[in-house]
């Protein structure tokens, strides 16, 4: 992963999730995928832009004062779609306060919450796209591409 990609994307993701609550949640179509939507309360008089992360990879749910992250998806524990669905719900109408990609070599992504917990997101797959975050319906997104590469889009520009 390129240094000027990761700060980029630190960069873009922080300015339109950070202070946004976790809103909902959308099913795929298998257990695997999850599709997490954000939302902006604080200022209700401005139409703020739905906020979504696309998750096709592991990811788990770290509580407060975790500061080792998983290295790789065998790291991840398996937990039913069920089990994923309740961690979610704890979560919800938390503020992000920080996004981060927490590793030099893969776009693992990780989403810091006021409550001290946060959501880990595995970024690395040779074959497979691992997660999606942005403006629901807009050109500004980042994206965890196969072999440990991001994309990254915004209105001025084409992806990098």
């Amino acid at each position: 992963m390129d240094t000027k990609d990761k700060i980029q994307a630190e960069a873009l993701l922080n300015n339109l999730f950070q202070h946004s609550q976790l809103d909902g949640v959308q099913f795929g179509i298998s257990p695997g995928p999850l599709m997490l939507s954000f939302f902006h309360y604080q200022n209700t008089d401005v139409e703020d832009p739905q906020l979504f992360l696309n998750i096709e990879s592991k990811w788990c749910l770290l509580n407060p004062g975790v500061k080792q992250y998983p290295l790789s998806e065998d790291e991840i524990v398996d937990m039913s779609e069920e089990g994923k669905l309740l961690q979610i719900i704890r979560m919800r109408r938390q503020p992000v306060i920080k996004v981060e990609l927490v590793s030099e070599d893969a776009p693992h992504l990780l989403i810091r919450f006021e409550n001290g917990s946060s959501i880990f997101i595995n970024g690395h797959d040779d074959e497979y796209e691992c997660w999606h975050a942005g403006i629901e319906g807009e050109s500004e997104l980042v994206s965890a591409l196969p072999g440990q590469e991001l994309a990254i889009w915004t209105i001025e520009e084409e992806p990098c």
